[in-house]
């Protein structure tokens, strides 16, 4: 008749590892906490460790996230490590100024190609290139000086460019044009409200149109018919006699490797605009964006067709934009920004397995070997 009797391992256990060698595996004299997974040295001691952490603990990624605020996580430029890098956002750059009544020359923070790569405003109202303002490189010169605490608003745009990738080296500088927004301009009469356009803005939220001045609401104040070969905007309401209207765009790009000079704003994507409308109540503070945005800087903000100024007017973090003051009751908020891709550091712990392309991790970036320890693994766990 059998037996029963305890089996007992004791604290040194000794194995052939698959490499035929012997070793002896020293196992933890006391239990871990839950959660807790078994580790070694690399010497055959065995202890019980966290399985959590971040990316941070991995030999070939940061070593910290001090002063990395804002940064985004990319590969580095020989292809076998992360980095932190700056964040590609493809929205705007802004210029604030104020007019003492006699200052005609502005220098921005950066150069442009030409005029019609800014938007100008002085106290929200649309200016013209050529006729109110030139640009030369930095330099932005008004034809007159704006008024007394009159508040200056430049904006340039640098739009994301979609479907067409060019190939590695083929941009060169040759390739770009030096203007590279499209402005059509009419005159009202009165009865009219089709307008025939130049291009194609490849959709209603490509463009930004304006009525003396006022920016006006896609759907709202007018619609574009942009199936045939001819491309229109239509107003809801005729323009009034002797009123401009201005339109604003860069339409569809095209495919294959771009000839010399060839990339203007009409090669880049239709849908380069994001608008969220809201309305006033008077009360309210807070709206909610259709995508993120990573700066207040990064929108171009409207209130009863009045631009507002970031910082002072309003705040943004996230898909949270929040005013100083609540817009009016029956106010019309108009929200436009660059729809590009926003991104942003990973937060602890969210960067599961699923986000890591395959093959990038190797056993030298794990806590164990898992060739010579997967039968002492085996044999600890059961």
């Amino acid at each position: 008749m059998a037996t029963k009797k305890k089996f007992l391992a004791k604290h040194g256990l000794e194995v052939n590892t698959l490499s035929g060698s012997t070793t002896t595996l020293t196992f933890p004299t006391a239990d871990g906490t839950a959660g807790q997974v078994l580790q070694t040295d690399g010497s055959g001691n065995l202890t019980f460790a966290s399985s959590g952490g971040t990316f941070l603990t991995l030999s070939d990624s940061p070593s910290s996230f001090s002063g990395q605020g804002g940064k985004i996580v990319q590969v580095n430029a020989a292809a076998n490590a992360l980095e932190f890098g700056a964040a590609v956002t493809g929205q705007s750059s802004r210029d604030t100024f104020t007019g003492d009544g006699a200052t005609t020359n502005f220098t921005l923070t950066q150069a442009y190609a030409g005029q019609n790569d800014v938007l100008v405003f002085v106290d929200g109202v649309i200016q013209y290139p050529g006729t109110n303002f030139t640009i030369s490189g930095s330099t932005l010169a008004f034809t007159s000086a704006p008024s007394n605490t009159g508040r200056i608003e430049v904006l340039g745009t640098t739009p994301v460019a979609s479907t067409v990738t060019p190939g590695d080296g083929t941009v060169t500088a040759s390739k770009l044009a030096a203007s590279s927004y499209t402005r059509d301009t009419f005159t009202g009469n009165g009865s009219t409200t089709t307008y025939n356009l130049t291009g194609d803005p490849g959709s209603e939220n490509g463009s930004l149109v304006f009525i003396g001045g006022v920016i006006q609401d896609p759907g709202t104040h007018y619609s574009m018919n942009l199936t045939g070969a001819t491309k229109t905007i239509t107003l809801t309401s005729n323009l009034a006699n002797g009123v401009e209207l201005l339109v604003i765009y860069g339409p569809v790009n095209t495919t294959g490797v771009p000839s010399d000079g060839s990339i203007t704003f009409q090669k880049l994507a239709g849908s380069n605009f994001q608008t969220d409308t809201y309305t006033g109540n008077g009360s309210t503070t807070s709206y909610t964006l259709t995508q993120s945005v990573l700066t207040a800087s990064h929108l171009f903000v409207t209130v009863a067709g009045v631009l507002q100024t970031p910082t002072s007017s309003y705040s943004a973090s996230g898909t949270t934009l929040t005013f100083t003051a609540a817009p009016a009751n029956g106010a019309a908020i108009v929200v436009r920004y660059y729809a590009g891709a926003s991104f942003n550091v990973p937060t602890d712990n969210s960067v599961t397995s699923a986000k890591i392309v395959d093959g990038t991790i190797t056993k030298t970036d794990l806590a164990f070997n898992p060739e010579d320890d997967a039968v002492a693994l085996a044999i600890a766990l059961g």
